[in-house]
């Protein structure tokens, strides 16, 4: 169960969880409330997807319609994701005698940046979790939060997200990549490129690198660019602020794109300014792609970016550091290599799909047999 009307990190992680499951142990429907990209790419794979998109965003009739959905399915699990999905779900699941599992992929406070919204996100999510059996947390810092809102540790477990590493990981593409994208951005090829991948919401700080560009422009000649690829509510906002700082002519917009692994190949230094995040799945591109990171000090990024080993770590909230650690990425090669490096085999040994599904599979059969 997710809304499903974006096609952001949780998305992509429930996209690889289904494709893994293995067939003759798991029959799997995914049940969003729009039927988009995410739905399409479910699909693609060959995934039962129901979308009960004919509903508004809180109509009372999309809850018989997925109380329907689930006593026709007859699943042995619900597993949901977010916040409408928790909620739905819960209340459509009740009498069911079925367990309710929860993935918290990010911090409530930090996707809803207005009072109102967090308070009737908090008031949705916290009044129904009663009914919920198990959390899994996709890192500690959120397994923490959890705790700290009063989740008892027996209904808790850590899974980090894993990802499919081989479409970034396509050396032999590199070269042509590289000289692709350069030209659809209008970027010299032996120029430095840094980069970024996010949402273009409040939450990703994307105006503080902004700033933070800026102030390495000012210190270093306009030898550098920056791409941002993505796209939302954020966007007239950062493209004005780029004008004010007078970065027009090396900052790129790129907007959402679907071929991430092939424009991380155009890129010398990926930055993160995120002022929170669960996980950090763009980093884990990034460093699957051998690209080297500059990332927040946020969340669960410091569970596998370690200062000067597999990346460089600023606070957040801060451009001053955050300029200071792109220049060093800028000015040191022989960092760059180790950090690219070092962040290879940290990927390789912690974010795999087949390890993610595995304990998944293993805690879906914990719940069955209690």
């Amino acid at each position: 169960m997710i809304g499903g009307g974006e096609f952001g990190g949780a998305e992509q992680h429930i996209l690889n969880l289904v494709s893994t499951f293995p067939a003759e142990e798991v029959d799997v429907a995914v049940v969003c409330f729009y039927d988009s990209l995410f739905a399409k790419k479910l699909r693609e794979a060959g995934i039962n997807v129901i979308a009960l998109n004919q509903f508004g965003r809180f109509d009372i009739r999309l809850l018989q319609a997925l109380r329907q959905t689930f006593l026709s399915f007859g699943p042995a699990i619900i597993h949901t994701h977010g916040v409408k999905a928790n909620f739905f779900s819960r209340l459509a699941a009740l009498g069911m005698n079925v367990p309710l599992l929860t993935t918290v992929h990010s911090a409530l406070r930090f996707d809803y940046a207005g009072t109102l919204a967090y308070a009737i996100v908090s008031l949705m999510e916290r009044s129904t979790r009663h009914w919920n059996r198990h959390y899994i947390a996709v890192s500690g810092a959120i397994a923490d939060d959890l705790r700290a809102q009063g989740v008892k540790n027996s209904q808790l477990s850590v899974i980090y997200n894993g990802m499919d590493l081989s479409p970034y990981q396509q050396d032999m593409l590199r070269e042509a990549d590289r000289k692709r994208f350069r030209a659809e951005w209008n970027v010299p090829e032996d120029a430095f490129m840094f980069g970024t991948v996010a949402r273009f919401v409040p939450v990703k700080g994307l105006p503080i690198l902004l700033d933070a560009f800026h102030t390495f422009a000012q210190n270093n000649g306009n030898d550098a660019y920056l791409v941002m690829i993505g796209d939302g509510p954020e966007r007239p906002l950062l493209e004005a602020k780029a004008q004010e700082l007078g970065l027009v002519d090396r900052v790129r917009f790129a907007g959402f794109r679907q071929d991430i692994p092939s424009c991380l190949h155009a890129i010398d230094g990926f930055v993160h300014s995120s002022l929170y995040e669960g996980l950090g799945y763009t980093l884990i591109e990034a460093m699957a792609s051998k690209v080297p990171v500059v990332a927040s000090n946020v969340g669960g990024v410091k569970e596998f970016v370690f200062q000067e080993r597999t990346g460089l770590l600023v606070e957040p909230n801060d451009p001053a550091a955050l300029s200071k650690a792109m220049e060093r990425i800028w000015t040191e090669p022989a960092l760059r290599e180790t950090l690219v490096q070092n962040a290879l085999e940290k990927v390789e040994a912690t974010f795999t799909i087949q390890q993610m599904t595995a304990d998944i599979l293993t805690l879906y059969r914990k719940l069955l047999n209690n």
